[in-house]
């Protein structure tokens, strides 16, 4: 369902404030919303270790997350529901190279 108005997206405007206020240390991030989805949130982060800052904020299980690829990059992701929101919530990153002779 699409939002008519700033009203109707106010429910994922609440939510990011309320994570503002309730976790002031969790990572900034890129944050999509669309009125052709005004109940989900997309929330993009530039490390892994962000995601899952933003997963224990969020209190969503690990067994959610997803080890995936985005094009030619590595990905970390989850979809969950927090607050009456949908999340969609990932990273893309390039693993660290294994060095020679390492073990």
């Amino acid at each position: 369902m699409s939002a008519e108005n700033l009203a109707e997206q106010a429910a994922l405007f609440t939510c990011l404030a309320g994570l503002a206020v309730g976790h002031p240390n969790l990572p900034a991030a890129y944050v999509t919303i669309s009125r052709h989805a005004s109940r989900e949130l997309s929330v993009q982060l530039d490390s892994p270790s962000k995601v899952e800052a933003w997963r224990e904020a969020l209190g969503v299980d690990a067994a959610l997350l997803v080890v995936d690829r985005i094009g030619n990059r590595s990905s970390l992701e989850f979809d969950a529901t927090a607050f009456g929101v949908d999340f969609h919530v990932y990273a893309t990153y390039q693993p660290a190279p294994i060095e020679a002779g390492a073990a």
